[in-house]
């Protein structure tokens, strides 16, 4: 869905209300601005920025919109009432722009409600955040990666702990974490849902409706008309106006919103239906065969009429009836749009992102137009319980040397390192070996242990968050070493090692932490790759051809840190980055 021009976004950043109502929590509306938001903006790729939520204390005027590049801030999305989500130097003074209040996403923020048991999620980034750092961040906490051709571009889908997940959402170029649905897991093909876009960027999955609806305030009905201005060339016409007047009969089974057939596109309340391609008239074009399939307007008063609650067709698309390109499935959920509703985070939703074949709308869309609208006569509005957004169980993650379940070396020690978590708080972690061996991991949400010597043969190392409400879970890695023949184990031939971010070895920055990455050969194999800082202590970066740290610790004044990486025969090579963190200066209001 994407709205249509500058106008449209002033409209839509004055809509009645002062609450920004994200999935999971209303911002406080009596909240005024800092001079320095609150927290610490955890770990992040991009230093001396971050996002924050913004919002306005009156209708944003052009003036403000216009300032906002003054201070060096970018509008990225928006988000009701009054609210953008944008990014802002350190330190910047945003006094100036008439905020009610500004403040950084919390990591609770950004995980779904639905989340549960599943394995794979859907990761959306901020708009502004590159294809390479979004794939960094998420290896760098020890999630895997799952290739989709047909993922929009801000999201990839990854597979991780409860633990992995909650320290993801951490991380200050993450948007927002919810279930994948099967289609995506099995690479199954499916469309894209371009997502309610604005002047100041798309509306963030965590937002799960736009406005009053067509009723205004509170739960009342409303009585739309319906027009098209051209039908589609791929079908017969009667086809297609029956298949959309088909989606609007299902969304009027559940509220009381009626959709009369009319003849004037222009009129008040009336969703003008055209099938168009390429330029189209609304500023916003088609791309073609299997790109955008369609887009809707957001209804009055969120956008201005005649265009409030228009449905626009590529008509490129191959369009069908009852098989793929279903011009039933897709309308009824740009209807759901065109109604106020946002995206769902359920994949059994007709109003997930990604458009798939249905007959009829899912309990989860229910559920959400009944909080815009009154229910039909004998609907009940009720839905099914949302599941805790992070799991309280412990858990334990083993992330390097692998993520995976079993790994061969010949080196004759291993270090292991991984993630716990633990809603009461982690106590310790402890790791056991089967060949011989027990002890004490370093660290508790983010461990260490070894290096620890291996036996020939299979070893299976068992480790365990134990936490403070004394509950357990385990992690396992069956290591397999085998001894090398002598004649295959280089004298004094030391790793090749690089460093490829930061792109200096020194640098100065503001920021509270550091990630170190890069590449390390050696024509036996790396076994480890380790750092050590003068202020932040030492620890294991994850992967070894391919490595990256965790967030390291930068304490005022120099840090000096040391990657290492060590063969399969012991020996090393190693790196120096010298970071001067210096403090932020903060400028004063303009008065």
């Amino acid at each position: 869905m994407r709205t249509s021009s500058f106008l449209i976004l002033l409209m839509l950043l004055s809509e009645a209300g002062e609450a920004q109502s994200l999935r999971w929590r209303t911002m406080q509306k009596d909240r005024t601005a800092a001079v320095v938001p609150l927290g610490d903006p955890g770990p992040r790729k991009t230093l001396l920025r971050s996002h924050l939520l913004i919002q306005f204390a009156q209708p944003i005027a052009q003036d403000q919109i216009q300032m906002l590049g003054k201070y060096g801030v970018q509008a990225l999305a928006y988000v009701p009432d009054n609210g953008l989500v944008v990014s802002a130097p350190d330190g910047a003074d945003l006094s100036p722009l008439g905020l009610r209040w500004y403040d950084r996403l919390r990591p609770e923020d950004k995980l779904s409600p639905l989340l549960g048991a599943q394995i794979w999620h859907v990761v959306e980034f901020h708009s502004d955040v590159s294809s390479a750092d979004a794939r960094s961040i998420v290896l760098a906490n020890g999630l895997s990666l799952r290739e989709h051709p047909a993922l929009s571009a801000n999201h990839l889908l990854a597979s991780g702990t409860a633990a992995q997940l909650k320290m993801l959402a951490a991380w200050d170029e993450v948007e927002y974490i919810f279930p994948a649905s099967e289609a995506l897991v099995n690479g199954v093909n499916v469309y894209p849902c371009a997502g309610a876009e604005t002047i100041a960027g798309s509306v963030p999955q965590s937002i799960p409706s736009i406005g009053e609806g067509w009723d205004g305030p509170g739960l009342g009905s409303a009585s739309l008309f319906y027009a098209f201005k051209t039908t589609s060339a791929k079908l017969p016409g009667d086809s297609a106006e029956s298949e959309i007047a088909r989606a609007f009969a299902e969304w009027n089974k559940i509220v009381k919103v009626s959709f009369t057939h009319g003849t004037n596109t222009n009129a008040a309340k009336t969703i003008a239906v055209l099938f168009g391609t390429g330029e189209h008239g609304d500023g916003y074009p088609f791309d073609g065969p299997g790109g955008i399939l369609a887009h809707t307007f957001y209804p009055a008063p969120s956008n201005p009429e005649p265009i409030a609650g228009d449905m626009h067709f590529d008509d490129a698309e191959n369009w069908r009836v009852g098989a793929d390109l279903d011009l039933f499935s897709v309308a009824l959920h740009e209807t759901g749009h065109a109604l106020g509703l946002g995206h769902s985070d359920d994949p059994n939703d007709v109003m997930y992102p990604y458009y798939r074949q249905v007959s009829t709308l899912a309990a989860g869309d229910k559920q959400a137009i009944l909080t815009l609208y009154a229910a039909q006569d004998g609907v009940i509005p009720t839905g099914p319980p949302l599941a805790s957004p992070i799991p309280t169980a412990p858990a334990i993650a083993i992330q390097a040397p692998v993520s995976s379940a079993t790994y061969a070396t010949t080196a004759p020690t291993i270090s292991l390192s991984g993630t716990a978590f633990n809603a009461s708080g982690v106590a310790y972690v402890t790791w056991a070996n089967s060949a011989g061996g027990s002890g004490t991991a370093v660290g508790t949400a983010n461990w260490t242990v070894g290096p620890i010597s291996l036996q020939p043969g299979p070893n299976l190392f068992t480790m365990t968050v134990h936490g403070q409400d004394a509950k357990t879970q385990t992690a396992h890695l069956q290591v397999n070493y085998t001894t090398p023949p002598v004649s295959f184990v280089p004298a004094t031939t030391a790793p090749s090692l690089q460093i490829n971010t930061p792109s200096r070895t020194t640098l100065y920055t503001a920021a509270s932490s550091i990630v170190v990455s890069g590449t390390a050969s050696d024509a036996v194999g790396i076994s480890s790759v380790s750092w050590n800082s003068s202020t932040a202590g030492t620890g294991w970066a994850n992967g070894t051809t391919r490595w990256s740290t965790p967030p390291i610790r930068l304490l005022a004044g120099l840090n000096t840190i040391t990657i290492t990486a060590t063969d399969a025969a012991g020996n090393s090579s190693w790196r120096v980055v010298q970071v001067t963190r210096r403090p932020i200066t903060v400028p004063s209001a303009t008065r």
